[in-house]
């Protein structure tokens, strides 16, 4: 079982790989066009004008020659949804009908496995009954109120919405016919029990809206009223396969746009996406009507590195877009604001101005920083000395937050010119600041290093073996001879000559350490016998630079005689190691040479260069094994 796999038996991940065509799974994500036996398009990874991205379907692997990115079907799908591996061989396995079963799983595991399941297919069928219900008889009001709303039919359908019809039991009715249990539907959040422990459906005469997962399948669903009734929305509560803060409103419709637009915009509802969407913006996602949580900034930093937030441009929507400010930075990502009109949301403002006046607003939305110093000086009472000293205050601990000196001085004079105090008396106010910090940082240092003498005075090596930390080695490609990469393409392409080469060469014989890990994986894939293609070979890379190492070797081959031509390859690497061994034999020789020579060193070096002679002569021959 490979240990990347988790407990997916090999003999499934192999199936898989080979049960999804490369060109076709990539297809879904990149416009691809023959290009003699290989396809070609635009690198998802990238930016480019000019196709780099190279599929090859005979061995099954891609490789981009812009930026280096190439690896198997399953390597693409991991790059691309931004998921583990075991993640993308399930997608796989279920885009292709294979079953997947698991080693050593628990009874508890297994269970819960069955549940999620079963729950997924009763959502995927109330999904159906609501849209048959939305483009049926019986939704002319709702389609009357998204034509209103000035959504088109064919949003509609992208989005999956829907209409839940104004009885006590359609939806049960309906999910009873599929052969689901009324207990089940309570689980789902799809019925609620009444008096005498009669169940109803939750959602009634509302239009619904799926959430779904980063796979498109619904695990919960929104409904909006069509009148004036409370409440206006009515959301699923968390099940086993939703947690409102651990999801993103259609976030599996908005990843593509991130990546072609360079960022995402955050919105507050629904419609925001919706109408966004429909305008041209794909790249928008909703909190779904929750304060933005830790877990969802996460997610969004594994698509994109900057977000623009969008939320309403009321009091409410402002403290909501400052909370969200602060979760975002925590994570590391590239905020900016874009600043709506009081009173109006991302969708009535496209509805009212259109897309070119939000796509402005999108491109002149200030940064983190310039939001944060703006909102403070907007909310202060200048007008007293009380609040301006309260504003300077939180200004000082905004500007105390920049790493950039540069950054730092420059905004210290922008709000120095709306307070309209000395540029100098905001300076001190945050030097000032900054001494304290340094003080208070100082004490926990103290008190830190004094906590980590405690106890058994373990000492600091021995702290950094129970963190897990090594020592750092180089991942790059640079240095890595001509020899060894010949060598390990030859090998990829010519699997049948790993098992004599296995026999005279270890990885350890390589000398740039991401040769040696690539070698590794080599020979862990054909031990394993699933090294049927040399795309396989990729299930077994643990790290990018072996991944991209391996990939751009696929892409070339030789018309040298194999077996002759590995061998001599072989050669080459040993007399490159031999000659390492006589230089460190010679230093030492040297640095004692004011005194009697060891015998020993003497014989060694004799050795080595009888040897070292010997595979000259053989490889000048041309002598073949």
């Amino acid at each position: 079982m490979n240990a990347m796999s988790g407990l997916i038996p090999e003999q499934v991940i192999a199936e898989v790989r080979e049960r999804n065509d490369i060109v076709a799974v990539i297809s879904e994500y990149v416009e691809l066009r023959k290009a003699g036996k290989n396809w070609k398009g635009l690198c998802p990874f990238h930016r480019e004008k000019t196709p780099s991205f190279n599929v090859n379907p005979e061995e099954q692997f891609y490789y981009c020659f812009g930026c280096g990115a190439g690896g198997n079907v399953i390597n693409f799908l991991m790059a691309v949804e931004n998921i583990s591996f075991r993640e993308a061989v399930e997608r796989l396995a279920e885009r292709a009908g294979i079953p997947v079963r698991f080693e050593n799983g628990s009874p508890e595991k297994t269970q819960s496995g069955s549940e999620k399941k079963r729950l997924l297919e009763l959502h995927r069928a109330a999904h159906e009954f609501f849209q048959n219900n939305l483009f049926g008889q019986s939704g002319g009001l709702a389609r009357q109120y998204l034509t209103a709303r000035g959504i088109q039919g064919e949003t509609a359908r992208v989005f999956g919405l829907g209409y839940a019809p104004a009885e006590w039991r359609g939806l049960l009715s309906y999910l009873e016919r599929r052969g689901f249990s009324e207990a089940e539907c309570l689980a789902a959040g799809l019925a609620s029990e009444g008096r005498g422990s009669r169940c109803y459906d939750r959602f009634r005469g509302r239009l619904m809206f799926p959430v779904c997962d980063g796979r498109g399948q619904p695990i919960a669903f929104g409904g909006r009223v069509l009148d004036a009734s409370q409440p206006k929305y009515l959301n699923s509560p968390e099940t086993l396969i939703f947690t409102k803060g651990n999801n993103l409103y259609r976030l599996d419709l908005a990843r593509r746009g991130f990546r072609e637009k360079g960022f995402a915009v955050l919105v507050e509802g629904y419609m925001d996406v919706i109408s966004l969407y429909q305008a041209g913006f794909d790249n928008t996602v909703a909190a779904l009507g929750t304060a933005l949580t830790e877990y969802q900034a996460r997610l969004l930093k594994r698509f994109t590195q900057e977000v623009v937030i969008a939320f309403d441009g009321d009091a409410a929507g402002e403290a909501a877009t400052w909370r969200g400010l602060e979760i975002l930075r925590q994570q590391g990502l590239r905020v900016r604001v874009a600043e709506l009109p009081g009173g109006e949301d991302p969708d009535t403002f496209i509805r009212t101005y259109g897309g070119r006046a939000f796509e402005e607003l999108l491109n002149k939305a200030p940064g983190l920083t310039e939001f944060k110093l703006g909102t403070i000086i907007r909310r202060a009472d200048l007008s007293t000395v009380d609040g301006k000293v309260a504003a300077t205050g939180r200004i000082i601990e905004v500007l105390a937050e920049l790493d950039s000196p540069v950054e730092q001085n420059e905004y210290l004079r922008w709000a120095a010119g709306r307070l309209k105090i000395s540029e100098d008396v905001l300076a001190a106010e945050l030097e000032a600041r900054g001494a304290k910090a340094g003080i208070e940082n100082s004490s926990r240092h103290r008190i830190s290093s004094k906590s980590n003498n405690r106890g058994d005075g373990k000492d600091r090596d021995g702290s950094r073996k129970a963190l897990g930390v090594r020592r750092r080695q180089p991942s790059g490609l640079q240095g890595l001879s001509d020899i060894e990469a010949a060598l390990l393409r030859l090998l990829l392409h010519h699997r049948q000559l790993i098992e004599r080469v296995k026999q005279v060469l270890y990885p350890e014989d390589f000398r740039h350490p991401v040769a040696q890990r690539a070698m590794e994986c080599l020979l862990a894939c054909h031990e394993a016998g699933h090294l049927e293609h040399g795309a396989a070979v990729f299930d077994y890379v643990k790290d990018a630079s072996v991944q991209q190492l391996i990939a751009g070797l696929l892409t070339s081959r030789t018309s040298l005689p194999p077996v002759q031509t590995c061998m001599h390859y072989v050669r080459r690497l040993q007399v490159m190691h031999l000659k390492d061994d006589l230089k460190v034999l010679e230093d030492q020789i040297g640095q004692v040479e004011q005194e009697p020579v060891d015998g020993r060193l003497v014989s060694q070096l004799s050795n080595l260069l009888i040897k070292y002679r010997q595979l000259r002569e053989e490889i000048s021959r041309g002598i073949r094994t």
